[in-house]
C-alpha cells in the first residue's frame, strides 16, 4: 500500500493499493501486505483468517514507519470476530476518539492475533482492548503510551486486556495519565506479563482483579520493571471472587506512590525493591545501566529472543528484567 495508490491497482510495488483496508478485504492465508511510510486515514476492521502455518500479515515496508489514524473519529483497527492467524507489525496506531474509544479493540471470536513492533499512542481512551471473549492475543515489543486522558478520572489505561492465552512481552508500557498502566480483569485467565518496563501511570502500573462473577486466573507477571507509577507496582481489585493461579515473580518496583507490589491475592516471590538505574529516566531513555538490579536477573524460561528495540536477548550470562537488555 502507498498513500499516492488506487485501489484499482492490482496492489504490487510498482502499483499498489491505496488503503489497507483494500489489504484487509483481500489478502489470503500465507500473504503479506507491505505499508508504504506515510499517513493512512482508515477505521479498519480486520476479520479474515489465516492458518497456523499460513498466517496473513500487514507490515510496515522495510525501513519506513506508516501511520494509521481514524477516518473521522472513533477506532482506528478493530480485530473482529471471525478475524484469526493476523500479525500486524510496524506499525502506528493513533488517535482514537470518542467516549469509550480504544486504538486496537480485539472483539467477539478474534483469536491468534499479533502485534509487534508497533507504537500505540495518543488515544482519548484506551491503548489497546480486548473483549473476554478473544483468545491468543501477542503484544511483543511494542511502545504503548500517552493514552487516555478524556474519561471519568482514573478510568483510562494504556492496556485493558480480558481474555484468555494472552501474551505481553518485551514492551515499554508508558505515561497512562488518567488511570494505569495494564489492567487484567475483570475476565481473564492464563496470561503471561514479561519483560515489559511499565512506568508513569497515573495509578498503578499492572492492576489485577474481578468483578462480579468473572475474575482473573492463572496471570504469571514476570521479569518487569514497573517504576514510577501514581500508586502501586502492581495492585488488584477483587469487586468478585479472588482469582486462583495468579503468580508475580522476578519483578522489580521503584519509585512508585504508595508502594510495591502491594495487591493481595497473588503469590509473590523473588520481587526486588530497588533503583532500576535508567539511563535517563526523566528524558524517557528506560534502558538500564550496567549497574542496574535489573541486569541478568531474569527468568529465561520466560524471556523472549528480542526486547523492545529489537536486539536479541541474553546479551549478558542472562536476560534482563524489563523491555530493554543492557
Amino acid at each position: 500500500m502507498s498513500p499516492a495508490g488506487s485501489d484499482r491497482n492490482p496492489g504490487t510495488k510498482a502499483a499498489p493499493w491505496q488503503t489497507i483496508g483494500k489489504a484487509l478485504a483481500s489478502l489470503s492465508a500465507g500473504q503479506t501486505a507491505l505499508v508504504r511510510g506515510g499517513a493512512y486515514r482508515e477505521n479498519l476492521v480486520a476479520s479474515r483468517r489465516g492458518t497456523a502455518t499460513a498466517p496473513i500479515t500487514v507490515k510496515a515496508y522495510p525501513g519506513e514507519r506508516p501511520v494509521l489514524r481514524p477516518a473521522s473519529g472513533g477506532v482506528p483497527l478493530e480485530i473482529a470476530s471471525g478475524a484469526a492467524y493476523l500479525r500486524f507489525q510496524g506499525l502506528v496506531i493513533e488517535g482514537a476518539t470518542g467516549s469509550s474509544t480504544t486504538n486496537v479493540y480485539a472483539s467477539g471470536s478474534a483469536n491468534h492475533i499479533e502485534l509487534s513492533d508497533c507504537e500505540i499512542r495518543n488515544s482519548q481512551r484506551q491503548g489497546f482492548f480486548s473483549e473476554r471473549t478473544t483468545r491468543a492475543i501477542q503484544i511483543l515489543r511494542c511502545y504503548i503510551h500517552d493514552n487516555g486522558g478524556s474519561g471519568p478520572t482514573q478510568q483510562d489505561h494504556n492496556v485493558y486486556i480480558e481474555g484468555s492465552d494472552h501474551v505481553l512481552a518485551s514492551n515499554l508500557v508508558a505515561n497512562a495519565k488518567n488511570g494505569w498502566g495494564i489492567q487484567i480483569y475483570p475476565s481473564n485467565s492464563n496470561i503471561i506479563v514479561t519483560e515489559n518496563t511499565v512506568v508513569g501511570s497515573m495509578r498503578d502500573g499492572i492492576i489485577i482483579g474481578s468483578d462480579g462473577s468473572t475474575t482473573t486466573t492463572n496471570a504469571l507477571i514476570v521479569n518487569n520493571i514497573l517504576a514510577f507509577n501514581g500508586r502501586y507496582a502492581i495492585g488488584t481489585y477483587w469487586g468478585g471472587g479472588s482469582g486462583s493461579g495468579n503468580v508475580v515473580r522476578n519483578n522489580l518496583a521503584w519509585g512508585n506512590g504508595q508502594g510495591g507490589f502491594a495487591g493481595d491475592g497473588l503469590s509473590y516471590s523473588s520481587t526486588v525493591e530497588a533503583d532500576p538505574q535508567f539511563v535517563d529516566g526523566s528524558g524517557g531513555n528506560y534502558r538500564v545501566q550496567s549497574g542496574s538490579p535489573a541486569v541478568d536477573n531474569a527468568v529465561a524460561d520466560y524471556a523472549t529472543g528480542s526486547h523492545v528495540s529489537g536486539a536479541p536477548r541474553p546479551q549478558g550470562a542472562a536476560p534482563d528484567l524489563g523491555a530493554y537488555e543492557r
